[in-house]
């Protein structure tokens, strides 16, 4: 959908603020309330942050993405990496 990881970290960085917004929260920070009672983050918070934070990645540039990750990103499978590798062992290791 055109987000970048940044931008993902920056949605759920929005959506994590959701209780700090709640009213009350303010004066139950300053009446000592430990962290373990706020609410827990929901899904409308991630629903707010999605208005608040837009996707940064266009079409274009996406296209560009899938196209390098076509030619030169990882295999698909182990079978199409060592067919590519010539049938040489990875060296013993799960990846």
């Amino acid at each position: 959908d055109g987000y970048s990881g940044s931008d993902m970290a920056a949605l759920c960085r929005e959506a994590a603020m959701g209780p700090c917004r709640d009213p009350g929260f303010e004066a139950a920070l300053l009446s000592g309330v430990h962290s373990s009672e706020m609410r827990p983050i929901r899904l409308s918070d991630f629903e707010d942050a999605l208005g608040a934070i837009r996707a940064s990645v266009g079409p274009g540039e996406l296209a560009a993405f899938e196209e390098w990750n076509r030619n030169f990103g990882s295999f698909q499978s182990q079978a199409a990496k060592r067919q590519a590798m010539g049938g040489v062992s990875g060296g013993g290791g799960s990846t």
